[in-house]
């Protein structure tokens, strides 16, 4: 089974050569103290950022996590659909949840989002960019009103920007208020790692980082994380990878667009809808290319797929043809027929 559920990397970016000479270095009777600090100034370094906005945690989940404990205590607000932990943190703390729906092709008022900012003043907004789990980027615009928003009623903005390498870059919205949250999970092909960075200033920083463990990532991850950034050329040639497989991963369902609804994707994974998505779906599935689905509202019709290997995008544009082909074929015997469950 070819797995497009998981929204994760294909492949390594560390040969097995190179892992084994990081696990031979590592210090593991020691404190990782120098391993946290030459990773940061690496991250830092690649994003032209200064080493002391950053700190490392485990995973981007714990800053999600800990941006609520911190931040939430006045009530979180988040899109809706957005990522599910958003509210399962919330939940945690017994902190009000509030959310803005969608409409029915998953696009956001951003008129709405101000109302509803105006009426409930809520401490903390948690808002992924680009979208989870619908892949959109959402305009500068929009953002700059929501920063000034919760700005305005003295709440804080948390940009989770886990997908943001697969994105065109954007204006970011700027101030003490605004903390951006990213993960090396995703186009750094590490996920099993768990390293997670959060990105603030001044007091907002302070207090993020105020529940941190002395050391909270372990000196392997550490070190396996500075490797990939030690060398831009081989990181370069690692993310080209990722983004290559993005852009087979579009054009394999452009062959489907008149029958599948789907939003342009600025992630790793293509989110479709609709009532023929399950159709296309299952056929994928049970020909051994298992995706994502859904049985929560407002997702019961949405189907979504992530990047894969590009020597297996041939075999998935072969099935997504296939499928089309046959639903061309029934629908002209079957007039009227649009939800068809084909079965190889």
């Amino acid at each position: 089974m070819i797995h497009m559920d998981r929204n994760t990397s294909p492949i390594s970016p560390l040969s097995d050569a190179a892992v084994r000479e990081v696990v031979e270095n590592t210090v593991l009777y020691e404190y990782p103290s120098d391993e946290i600090v030459r990773f940061k100034q690496l991250y830092a370094d690649y994003y032209n950022i200064r080493p002391e906005q950053v700190e490392v945690a485990n995973g981007s989940d714990e800053w999600i996590q800990k941006t609520i404990m911190t931040l939430g205590k006045d009530g979180v607000m988040a899109l809706s659909p957005d990522f599910v932990m958003y509210q399962e943190y919330s939940g945690q703390m017994n902190f009000t949840f509030d959310t803005i729906p969608c409409d029915e092709n998953f696009q956001f008022d951003f008129d709405k989002v101000i109302d509803a900012i105006n009426e409930k003043r809520p401490s903390l907004f948690l808002i992924s960019m680009p979208h989870n789990p619908t892949g959109q980027l959402f305009e500068d615009t929009a953002l700059e009103r929501l920063s000034e928003a919760m700005k305005s009623v003295g709440g804080y903005v948390v940009l989770d920007e886990a997908y943001a390498e697969f994105a065109a870059d954007y204006k970011r919205p700027e101030g003490e208020h605004i903390v951006i949250i990213r993960t090396l999970s995703k186009i750094f092909g590490i996920a099993g790692l768990r390293v997670g960075m959060a990105i603030a200033d001044g007091e907002t920083y302070r207090k993020i980082t105020q529940l941190n463990h002395p050391y909270p990532v372990n000196a392997l991850s550490l070190n396996l994380a500075s490797r990939i950034f030690e060398d831009k050329s081989e990181l370069g040639t690692f993310t080209d990878y990722q983004l290559e497989s993005k852009r087979q991963l579009a054009e394999a369902f452009q062959a489907v667009e008149d029958k599948v609804n789907i939003i342009e994707s600025n992630t790793n994974f293509i989110f479709t809808y609709g009532r023929n998505a399950k159709s296309l779906g299952q056929y994928l599935w049970d020909n051994g290319y298992q995706p994502r689905m859904y049985n929560i509202d407002p997702l019961n019709d949405v189907v979504r797929y992530s990047i894969i290997k590009l020597e297996d995008y041939d075999g998935l544009k072969k099935l997504i043809n296939e499928w089309s082909n046959q639903y061309d074929q029934e629908g002209k015997s079957n007039t009227g027929n649009t939800n068809l469950n084909f079965n190889r």
